[in-house]
C-alpha cells in the first residue's frame, strides 16, 4: 500500500510538473513569442498608418490592406494570449524597452553615423513619391520636416544664381580656352599630338579624353574597327549584358562606346561607389528636347525615352522634364507621364505646363545651342529653341553650386554642356546593393571632372533613365519596368 501511494503521490507530482512545466515555456520559446507580438503589432501599427494617411509607404488597394489588418489583428489577440499563457510577458516587456531605446537613439541621436542614415532613410523615402509613408509613419513630423525642410532653403540659396549674358558666357569660354592650366587633357596640349596624321589628329582632338597609347594598341589588336577609318570608328558594348570594353579615358573612366559618325563618348564613372553612365555628345546641334506623342492631351500619356528618340530619328537620349506623379484616383507614384510638371518647350515649336514658382530652375537650350540656366518665374529668354525646369542648378558659370538638397543616395540623372559646348548626360543608378546611387552634388562633381560649364539635376529615382542605340545603358531601378517609366518627354540627340 505504501509503495502503491508513493507511486500515485509520485505520479501526481509528476503530472502537477508537466503541468507547470507546461505553462512555463522555455526561453527560447518564450523569447519567439515575444519577437512575433511585437513585429506583429509593428505591422498592425503600419497598416493602419497605411490606411489613414495620406502619405503612403507601400503599393497596395484598400481591400487588400484592410484584408491584411484583420488578420494582423487576429494574429495579435494569438500571440498575446500566448504571451500570457506561457508567463512570457516579462521578456516581451523588456524587448519593448530595448526597442524604445534604440527606436529614440535612431531618431533623436546626433550620432554623425545615426544621423548620417536616419536622414538618408527620410530623404531617400521623401523623394521617391510612392513611399513617403516609410519617413511620416515611423518618424515624428518635426524630425521629417527638419530633413525635408531644406529642400526649400536649398532653392531659396540658388535664387538669383544664373547663367551671364551670351556676351559673358563667350568672354569666359574664350578666357578658359586661351589658359593652358585648364581642362582635363586637352589633344592640342599633348606633345606628340603633332606627329600624328591628319585623320588621327581629327579623331582624338575630338576625343580627347581617350588615353590614346592603349587606344592605339586596342586598334592594333582588333584591326576591323578601322576597315572604314578613323571617322567611322563604332564600339559599342554599352548593353546592360556587357562588362564594356578594356578602354580607359585619361580619368581612369572605363570607356563604353565610341562612336566617331555621331561623335559620341559613352563612358562608365564612378559616382560614390555606384555605377553611373556619362554620355559625352560632341555636337550640340543635334539636341532637342522632343515630348511624348500624346502629352498635354486630354488623357495624355507619357512614353518611355528609347521610343521617343526612336520616333524622332535619335540616337541617345535620356529622362527630360518631371511630371505630376498621380493617377487618375489621385495616388502617389502611379502617373503615367501625361501631366508635366514645371513648364517646357519642346523642338515641335509647343509649350507645356505651368511654370513651377520661387526657387526652381530652367534649362533654357538657345538658338546658339548653348545651355542657359534661369530662375523659373523670369521671364524665358528669347532665342530659346527648348527648355524645361527642375531643380537643383548644378553647375553656373562653371562654378559648382552647393544645392543644399538631396544628399541621399538615390537614382540621380542630370543634363549639361562643357566648356567646349558638348552635351554632357549623366544618369546613375541606384536602389540596389551594388549601385545604392549618390547624392546630387556627386553629379555636379563628375561633370566638372569634365569641365562642365552649366549642368542642372533632372528627375531621378525611377524616372533616371539613359538609352542608345535602341536599348537602355542603365539598369532602372524598378527593375519591373526595365525600360524606364513614361516621361512627358525627353532629351534625344539625333544620330546620322
Amino acid at each position: 500500500m505504501g509503495t502503491f501511494n508513493g507511486n500515485a503521490q509520485g505520479g501526481r507530482f509528476a503530472a502537477g510538473s508537466a503541468k507547470k512545466h507546461k505553462r512555463h515555456a522555455g526561453a527560447g520559446v518564450q523569447l519567439v513569442l515575444s519577437l512575433f507580438l511585437l513585429l506583429d503589432l509593428f505591422l498592425l501599427y503600419t497598416i493602419m498608418m497605411q490606411l489613414t494617411h495620406q502619405q503612403k509607404a507601400f503599393e497596395a488597394s484598400r481591400g487588400f490592406n484592410l484584408i491584411l489588418l484583420g488578420i494582423l489583428a487576429v494574429g495579435a489577440v494569438a500571440l498575446l494570449y500566448a504571451v500570457i499563457r506561457t508567463r512570457a510577458w516579462k521578456r516581451a516587456l523588456c524587448l519593448l524597452l530595448i526597442f524604445a531605446i534604440l527606436y529614440l537613439i535612431i531618431v533623436f541621436s546626433d550620432l554623425p553615423l545615426v544621423k548620417k542614415y536616419r536622414e538618408m532613410w527620410i530623404s531617400t523615402a521623401w523623394s521617391t513619391m510612392r513611399h513617403q509613408g516609410l519617413a511620416t509613419y515611423y518618424f515624428p513630423a518635426s524630425v521629417v520636416e527638419s530633413v525635408t525642410g531644406r529642400e526649400a532653403a536649398g532653392r531659396d540659396a540658388q535664387v538669383g544664381i544664373n547663367t551671364g549674358d551670351l556676351a559673358l558666357v563667350e568672354a569666359q569660354r574664350e578666357e578658359w580656352l586661351r589658359d593652358p592650366e585648364k581642362g582635363t587633357g586637352l589633344a592640342e596640349q599633348d606633345k606628340e599630338f603633332g606627329s600624328l596624321t591628319d585623320e588621327q589628329k581629327r579623331f582624338y582632338g575630338l576625343f580627347y579624353e581617350l588615353d590614346r597609347d592603349s587606344t592605339e594598341a586596342y586598334f592594333q589588336e582588333h584591326p576591323d574597327i578601322l576597315e572604314n577609318g578613323y571617322e567611322h570608328i563604332l564600339i559599342n558594348e554599352s548593353s546592360l549584358g556587357s562588362s564594356g570594353t578594356p578602354l580607359r579615358t585619361k580619368l581612369g573612366e572605363k570607356v563604353l562606346a565610341i562612336d566617331a559618325a555621331n561623335q559620341i563618348l559613352l563612358l562608365e564613372v564612378d559616382c560614390d561607389g555606384s555605377r553611373g553612365v556619362l554620355a559625352v555628345a560632341k555636337d550640340n546641334e543635334r539636341l532637342h528636347l522632343y515630348p511624348a506623342a500624346h502629352v498635354g492631351e486630354e488623357g495624355g500619356y507619357g512614353e518611355v525615352a528609347g521610343s521617343i528618340a526612336k520616333r524622332n530619328g535619335g540616337i541617345l537620349a535620356m529622362t527630360g522634364s518631371g511630371f505630376i506623379d498621380v493617377d487618375a484616383n489621385g495616388v502617389s507614384g502611379n502617373g503615367n507621364g501625361g501631366q508635366i510638371a514645371g513648364w517646357a518647350m519642346c523642338s515641335n515649336g509647343k509649350t507645356y505646363g505651368e511654370h513651377y514658382s520661387w526657387g526652381y530652375k530652367r534649362m533654357e537650350l538657345h538658338e546658339d545651342n548653348w545651355f542657359y540656366i534661369r530662375d523659373c518665374f523670369d521671364s524665358v529668354s528669347s532665342g530659346t529653341t527648348d527648355a524645361m525646369e527642375f531643380t537643383p542648378g548644378l553647375i553656373i558659370n562653371g562654378n559648382k553650386l552647393d544645392p543644399g538638397i538631396w544628399t541621399s543616395q538615390n537614382p540621380r540623372a542630370s543634363i549639361g554642356q562643357s566648356i567646349r559646348g558638348e552635351i554632357l548626360m549623366l544618369c546613375v543608378e541606384g536602389r540596389s546593393l551594388s549601385s545604392p546611387g549618390c547624392s546630387v552634388e556627386v553629379c555636379a562633381e563628375v561633370l566638372l571632372q569634365h569641365d562642365g560649364l552649366t549642368a542642372l539635376n533632372c528627375d531621378g529615382g525611377t524616372t533616371a533613365i539613359m538609352w542608345y542605340r535602341g536599348e537602355p545603358v542603365m539598369r532602372c531601378s524598378n527593375t519591373a519596368i526595365p525600360n524606364g517609366r513614361y516621361l512627358p518627354n525627353a532629351w534625344v540627340y539625333l544620330g546620322e
